[in-house]
């Protein structure tokens, strides 16, 4: 393991660790020296001697900005200082508008308990933590909701949080001025621990924001942290081959850490979604972790946005840009470790820094001065949309019917092409063959344009090193096994286009890979194989074996029988990503026959019979989000959403089912939204699912169960789900683990009661493409833009008359802080009432005033010269 410099001490770092022989200044950003003279902090009142501080200037990204735009100003949250700043860069932004969604939950750890409640405005902290300890003395085994509206001061010791505890905090916990505490808060050998909302302000103190040590199931989710001298977030476990530790860090915004931003060590499954980290010192996240996900997050201005020195983890569609030396670093002991969909840009040295074995690079967009510093042959980078310099990885750039390039497309590899225009798929074959003799060594291009018809049995067999781009149709009227093969083995075998017809014959794939290494099947369309009222198992598109990794990417597949997506085996890791998918009698997609480290990421799963994204048979260690599933066209509706599943089909013990991670997934209106299982349809024999997580998945309108949890098995232990949204569903939860099986454990802490969340919006004008119900949709990168008039409103209908005392005011921008903010309230949405309030300095805009009832509150906001009214998020809170 290693430490990036600027982060807490650890031991010898390796020469690899290409921080350490540039010491240059954060690009594109300004330092400022500032001084504090006796200024008065929040109540507990006390005055601050003399001090004189230096800091990196601080900035917060806009999305949806067009780059190259320019902020002016920045502003760095203290209970005690503004800082202004010039020029700082944009972000584009993301590429999901959020994907955590904060449930609604009945019960934080089981549906029987009776939660203890704790509530404290401001207080010394001592009294805080006094009181929890004895409540959790007298309670030992209930879960702790403690509720913090104040301000808090931490001097010497940080507020110490033991297991089945949610804070959710209203407030603010800052250092006191000469506060030697290591923390503000502190986590040791703990479990199941949440922090929600709020601010923690390190006040240039040597301590951290959150330290978590030891621990597992931390929940830590839209905290504010500022300026802290160590690390502001630290989550470390029992190490990185221990399950039954998924936690999570969800759209908390950090900035000014003295280190690093987040640090994510010795443990696995975690994950990190919608979290703004930005303008550390050092490096924004660091992954010490395994099997884990740091993703959708805008992490710039860091030193290094994300440095990874561990196994099995996922980097994907963040904004990783204007860090001062590389958006992303992999170590020289990292393995197996994905980067894709991320935007990459203007970072100082180089985009992406990559060493270790067997890491993935695809799909990214990339804008730096180097954009890949290559530093081993045991990699592999796929290009996408635009050549990369990769010359020490095994590179592949495969053509495809959207980018149909003359660039080399395999290091060193020549390359022919052969264009054939319509006819039978003997012909075709006859083609290629003759292609592959007269150019021996060459990377073959087969262009197919046309209409092509296939009335024999025999498949249009691909050799290694062959591209076809199909633009046109190849109609089956035959019945062969299979359309489009390979050979066994082959590699860099990419199909691209076009439509596959088998004209409703079951029983026929439509394309099968048998042992393809680096394979890749893009934007081909493969419908009428069967209908999904009669099952005849087979997939449409089936890859099995092989090594790499293998690319399903935005296919179309309609109508079978069997599977739409089906993957086989160990060999290979397969990336099937952003593929629609339907009527298909089997699964939408299947990773199956312990397919492992491999993603099933943003695809749409329609009206498919039995399972949308289906996990089974001794799968491990695959990453599941973003998916959507449903069978709203079925008269009743069928089959599950996200299955983890194992069935042992002889008399002997399969391998488990084990470690897979599922997250922000939607499944709405199917017969069972979520499935963990396990059985034996032999006799004497053994199958088992453990370790799974299941977090912030969305399991709606299901007319069977929510979540269906039926292992069976002694091996079947650890399977744990956290923060499930559920609504409408017949049943939310059946629980019929047996034979020894143990139950699923759950824990989804409490949130900050948002009375403005999804609640109807009016507002007074709104920009072409916004959308005013964005500000108040809790998702981390959306909001609503005005229409461009110096003073806009924006009104929310709470409902009811309702009693509220804060609101919260999240600008898009960093200038829309400085833009003047007056509140109302009204009881009809006609006339209102000014509401008298305090504004607190920060990061976002907080206004505190004696309670209110009424049921509209209106957001009053005037424009200051050349910065437009851009809400991010208003919340309306009760206390």
């Amino acid at each position: 393991m290693y430490r990036v410099a600027g982060g807490r001490s650890h031991a010898d770092r390796d020469t690899h660790q290409r921080a350490a022989r540039t010491s240059r200044t954060f690009a594109r950003m300004y330092t400022c020296t500032f001084c504090i003279r006796n200024v008065p902090l929040p109540s507990p009142v006390a005055p601050q001697t003399e001090t004189c501080m230096q800091t990196s200037s601080l900035y917060r990204s806009t999305h949806r900005a067009k780059p190259g735009l320019k902020a002016l100003a920045v502003l760095l949250f203290s209970p005690t200082v503004l800082l202004f700043s010039p020029t700082l860069m944009l972000a584009q932004g993301p590429r999901h508008p959020g994907l955590y969604l904060p449930p609604v939950s009945s019960y934080v750890v089981a549906p029987t308990e009776t939660a203890v409640q704790l509530q404290f405005g401001t207080v010394p902290l001592a009294t805080v933590q006094t009181q929890l300890n004895a409540a959790r003395v007298a309670n030992p085994d209930s879960p702790i909701v403690l509720t913090l509206t104040g301000t808090y001061w931490v001097r010497s010791a940080p507020l110490v949080l033991p297991s089945k505890t949610s804070v959710v905090l209203y407030g603010t916990i800052a250092a006191f001025p000469g506060a030697t505490a290591s923390s503000l808060i502190s986590i040791s050998g703990q479990s199941k621990v949440a922090i929600a909302g709020g601010v923690l302000e390190g006040n240039f103190a040597n301590l951290s924001g959150i330290d978590a040590e030891a621990s597992t199931k931390i929940n830590i989710d839209s905290v504010t942290i500022r300026n802290t001298g160590r690390d502001a977030i630290v989550l470390s476990g029992n190490g990185n081959t221990v399950f039954d530790s998924g936690s999570a860090i969800t759209r908390c915004d950090i900035a000014g850490s003295a280190a690093n931003g987040i640090t994510v060590e010795n443990i696995t499954q975690a994950l990190l979604l919608d979290n703004f980290v930005h303008a550390n010192r050092g490096t924004g996240v660091q992954l010490s972790a395994a099997h884990s996900s740091v993703t959708n997050n805008e992490i710039s201005g860091n030193r290094i946005g994300v440095f990874a020195d561990a196994n099995n983890n996922l980097i994907s569609d963040n904004d990783l840009s204007d860090n001062s030396q590389s958006g992303v670093q992999l170590a020289s002991i990292s393995s197996v470790t994905s980067i894709m969909r991320n935007v990459i840009r203007h970072n100082g040295v180089s985009g992406i820094d990559f060493d270790g074995t067997g890491n993935f690079i695809f799909d990214n967009v990339l804008a730096n001065q180097n954009d890949l510093a290559d530093r081993s042959s045991a990699n592999y980078v796929v290009a996408h949309g635009t050549p990369l310099n990769a010359p020490a990885s095994t590179y592949f750039y495969p053509p495809t019917i959207d980018n149909q390039h003359n660039d080399p497309i395999l290091n060193g590899v020549s390359r022919a092409d052969v264009t054939v225009n319509g006819g039978n798929l003997n012909d075709v074959q006859t083609a290629y063959n003759a292609a592959l003799a007269a150019n021996p060594g060459s990377y073959i291009v087969l262009h197919m344009n046309g209409t092509f018809t296939m009335d024999g049995t025999s498949p249009l067999t691909l050799s290694s090193n062959t591209a076809v781009l199909l633009n046109g149709t190849i109609s089956v009227t035959s019945k062969p096994a299979q359309v489009i093969t390979a050979t066994n083995p082959a590699s860099f075998v990419s199909i691209s286009g076009g439509t596959i017809d088998m004209n409703g014959q079951g029983k026929i794939t439509g394309i099968l890979f048998p042992s393809s290494t680096n394979a890749n099947i893009d934007h081909v369309t493969v419908i009428n194989g069967g209908i999904p009222t009669v099952r005849t198992s087979g997939g449409m598109i089936q890859l099995q074996r092989g090594g790499g990794y293998s690319i399903l990417y935005r296919n179309t597949v309609n109508m079978s029988g069997g599977r739409c997506i089906w993957t086989e085996h160990s060999n290979a890791h397969y990336v099937v990503m952003e593929n629609k998918v339907s009527n298909c009698n089997m699964d939408g997609v299947d990773l199956d026959a312990a397919t492992s480290n491999s993603f099933a990421i943003d695809n749409s799963n329609i009206d498919n019979v039995r399972y949308g994204v289906f996990i089974e048979q001794s799968d491990s260690f695959n990453k599941i989000y973003g998916n959507y599933t449903t069978t709203r066209d079925y008269a009743s509706p069928t089959g599950h959403g996200i299955g983890v599943y194992n069935n042992a089909t002889a008399s002997s013990t399969r391998a488990v089912t084990d470690g897979n991670v599922a997250f922000s997934n939607v499944n709405d209106v199917v017969s069972n939204g979520l499935r963990i299982g396990s059985i034996a349809t032999a006799s004497g024999g053994v199958a088992e699912s453990a370790h799974t997580f299941f977090f912030n998945n969305v399991a709606t309108n299901n007319g069977g169960n929510a979540i269906l949890f039926d292992t069976q098995f002694p091996g079947s232990v650890e399977n744990y789900l956290s923060q499930t949204v559920l609504a409408g569903n017949k049943n939310n939860i059946s629980q019929q683990n047996t034979n020894g099986a143990a139950p699923p454990d759950f824990f989804n802490p409490m949130s900050a009661i948002d009375l403005a969340l999804s609640r109807p919006v009016t507002v007074s004008s709104t920009a072409t493409g916004s959308d005013p119900a964005n500000a108040v949709d809790s998702l981390a990168f959306t909001g609503w833009k005005a229409g461009g008039s110096s003073e806009e409103w924006l009104t929310v209908d709470l409902g009811s008359s309702t009693s509220f005392q804060r609101v919260v005011v999240n600008p898009s921008t960093l200038l829309g802080l400085l833009q003047p903010i007056q509140l109302q309230s009204s009881d009809d949405g006609v006339n209102f009432s000014d509401i008298r309030s305090v504004g607190l300095p920060g990061s976002v805009r907080t206004f505190l005033f004696k309670a209110v009832s009424a049921r509209y509150l209106r957001v009053n906001v005037r424009s200051i010269p050349g910065v437009e009214i851009n809400l991010r998020e208003v919340g309306v809170y009760p206390q």
